[in-house]
């Protein structure tokens, strides 16, 4: 009897661990579905086992830009040029936490915009800080963004002229009037453009001839000059490279280049291409 007993009693307690480790494995089940139902609800922005959200975060595309000015001077022979200037504007692309609140943009130009997604385009060179605030639930959230804007900039200017002709002239290209610290790199190129013989064909006594000024100016007034190039050539297009490091402008002032010839039946035409660096202000 004792025997039997004993028996009854092991087939009793397998049947009592195996009926306990399913009800274990159900549990343990149920409590991980929860978990991953939570996670998931919490990628939408709800939780099942927390209050807390993300903290408030915003981001641009691209940190940097690069702006486009373009200047070409049209002469209809009366030697009255008409100025065309077209700006090409880098689009930037600003996103922030939706989280349902208000979210307010500040570009550091004088300009704002609402919404969690926003772009912006900034009219001058520089460095920005962009500011994103969020308004929620009755607290307020600001975080910061750095942003480049460089200057790629192109001029085709109307002839220079001979010291010969009735409207002999000198050019001018602007190259900066950007207020800060930059480096400004580029080049400038003559070709010539004229019914006199070409530069190649000419003897060394009429060889064509271009001088280049860096010139500074404060109010209009030439404060500072140096001259890049003062030579003689015998070649149909001359290229000028220049590279202005860590150069300083202040208000009103401008850097500009100024092409000059003494030869007295010289007609060049100038272009430039230059890059300026987004300006800091000290």
């Amino acid at each position: 009897m004792a025997t039997m007993r004993q028996g009854e009693l092991v087939k009793e307690s397998k049947a009592f661990l195996t009926t306990s480790r399913t009800i274990g494995v159900a549990l343990v089940s149920v409590f991980l579905i929860g978990i991953s139902m939570g996670a998931a609800l919490n990628q939408e922005g709800l939780s099942l086992f927390s209050s807390s959200q993300e903290s408030f975060a915003a981001t641009v595309d691209n940190g940097m830009g690069i702006n486009q000015y373009i200047m070409v001077e049209v002469d209809e022979g009366d030697n009255d040029e008409e100025v065309l200037i077209e700006h090409i504007f880098h689009v930037f692309f600003f996103q922030a936490s939706d989280r349902g609140g208000l979210v307010t943009w500040d570009f550091g130009d004088g300009f704002t915009a609402t919404g969690a997604v926003v772009n912006h385009s900034f009219s001058e060179p520089g460095f920005y800080t962009v500011q994103a605030t969020e308004s929620l639930g009755g607290s307020v959230e600001t975080v910061e963004l750095l942003v480049a804007v460089d200057l790629m900039s192109q001029a085709e200017a109307d002839n220079m002229e001979c010291v010969c002709a009735p409207t002999a002239k000198d050019t001018i290209i602007v190259l900066s009037e950007h207020e800060g610290r930059s480096a400004l790199e580029g080049y400038v190129k003559v070709e010539h453009d004229g019914s006199s013989e070409s530069c190649s064909l000419r003897n060394p006594l009429q060889e064509c001839h271009v001088r280049v000024i860096l010139q500074r100016l404060s109010g209009g007034d030439l404060v500072e000059e140096s001259i890049l190039f003062d030579e003689t050539f015998r070649s149909n297009e001359k290229v000028i490279d220049f590279n202005i490091e860590d150069v300083g402008i202040g208000a009103g002032e401008r850097l500009q280049l100024r092409l000059e010839t003494d030869q007295i039946r010289d007609w060049h035409k100038p272009t430039a291409e230059w890059f300026t660096a987004a300006p800091i202000i000290v």
